[in-house]
Order: structure tokens, then sequence, then C-alpha cells
């Protein structure tokens, strides 16, 4: 068998994402980053440190500004790690939910939809979400309501499984796995506070997309009952009969991604 010629051999490359590493200016910190303030010789070295008034680089790298996909278009991390690594996120980007998902630890296939949802405070006389967010710090309650969601059965659609894994923060993945699914689909979340959760509506005519949207009202309706009934949110109905105000958790940033 021949040899690849070498000099035919593409090299590899091994690329390190540092996302949001920039971070904001710290009045604490004399309205300094705290990258700036960190002693760090190391990264300093990776990177380059291009020192001021010179214009070469110090060290084994360079420094500069890229515009992810095109000048002008904001990216978020999702469309931004595409494109770098060679995917053109308006042809292939399909929504964060899978992103978010997988990155919980959800084993995917194809024709599964996944979606990146909120733990959020939500008023169950009204309907109206308070809080998109229930709280940062929320690493206590978020894998043991995690758990409770896991496996969760839709009784109108016996042959879909859902899976949920707590991400970080106040969010969470959840996939679903079964026939006839469909990306094509609206999500729930009202995108500002003191607003009514919304339905999933099909986002095309398809019959795939109508069902799922279907699915994903059901799904949203069984989340909250679940959680309505966890002894979470029961305590804090305990504790507002005491003068504290109680806070219902549910899910309400659902965005459709395969």
């Amino acid at each position: 068998m021949a040899m690849p010629d070498p000099d035919s051999v593409l090299p590899r490359v091994l690329m390190v994402l540092v996302d949001g590493l920039g971070d904001v200016s710290v009045p604490a910190l004399g309205d300094r980053t705290p990258l700036e303030v960190a002693h760090t010789p190391i990264l300093d070295a990776i990177a380059g440190r291009l020192y001021p008034y010179v214009g070469v680089c110090a060290a084994a790298g360079l420094n500069g500004l890229l515009d992810p996909v095109e000048p002008g278009l904001a990216c978020g991390s999702d469309t931004a790690h595409m494109s770098l690594f060679g995917y053109d996120p308006r042809i292939h980007y399909r929504g964060r939910g899978a992103f978010e998902s997988m990155g919980a630890g959800i084993s995917m296939a194809p024709g599964d939809i996944a979606f990146k949802c909120n733990f959020a405070t939500l008023d169950t006389g009204s309907g109206v979400v308070v809080r998109r967010r229930a709280d940062r710090n929320f690493e206590h309650l978020g894998p043991e309501l995690c758990q409770a969601l896991d496996g969760l059965r839709l009784p109108n659609f016996p042959e879909h499984c859902v899976k949920c894994r707590y991400a970080t923060e106040h969010r969470c993945g959840i996939a679903v796995s079964g026939p006839s699914l469909s990306d094509a689909v609206q999500g729930t979340d009202p995108l500002k506070d003191a607003l009514p959760l919304l339905r999933c509506v099909p986002e095309d005519g398809s019959a795939e997309a109508a069902m799922t949207a279907e699915l994903v009202n059901e799904l949203s309706d069984e989340i909250r009952r679940v959680l309505e009934e966890h002894p979470v949110n029961q305590q804090r109905r305990e504790q507002a009969r005491h003068g504290m105000a109680a806070a219902m958790v549910a899910p309400t940033k659902i965005i459709a991604g395969r």
C-alpha cells in the first residue's frame, strides 16, 4: 500500500475556545476586567501579548478582532462556535436545544428534538411568567427537579420518550425521541418578564409540525403539573403562609433544535 505524501496531509490543529473570558469591567478593580487584573503568564505566552506602542507580539501568538460569521452580525456562542469550526450557521444552525441537551449529557439520535429550558417563576393563577430565570444560584435545586422530569410520560403520546438533564444555573436540557417529530415549531418563552407563558405553534403546514406543537404543549403542561406537586414547591407554599412570597418553578424557554 502506498504511503500518503507527507506534504499532502493536512495539519492537525488543536482549537481551544475560552468563551466569555473577556468579561466586563468591574468598578472595584479600577474599571478593569478580571482578566486584566489576573496574573496569567502561561496564557500570555500561549496567546502572545501585544504590548502598547510596540506593534509586535512578544510571544508565540497574535492578537486581533474577528467577526465569526460576517461584519455586523452579532452571534451567540453556538453560532459563533459553528462558524469557527467551519460550519456556516446560516445553513447548518437548527437551534440551541441540541447544544444545551448534549452538553448536559443527553444522547441524541437522528429524528430527536431537543430544547433549551429555563426554570422560571410562574404565577399559576394568571399563567404569567413573573421571572424568566428562577435563580442563577440553582445548583442545589436544579438536579433534583430534573430528576423528577426525566422519563416523563405524555398520556397522548405514548410512543415518545422524554429525557431531562440539569445543565447549569437555571437551565436544563430536554430531549424527546419518537416518530414523526419536527423542529419547525416555535417556543413557549415570552422573552420578557411579566408576560403570559406562550403556547407552542407550528412554523409550517406539515402534519409533523402540527403534531410536534401539540406534543410540546402537552409536555409543558405535564412539566408544570409535576413541578407544582414537587416538594420544592410544596415547601414554598408552606413558606408563603409565614409571610414569604411563593413562586412556581416551571420551564419556559423551549427552543426547538435537532
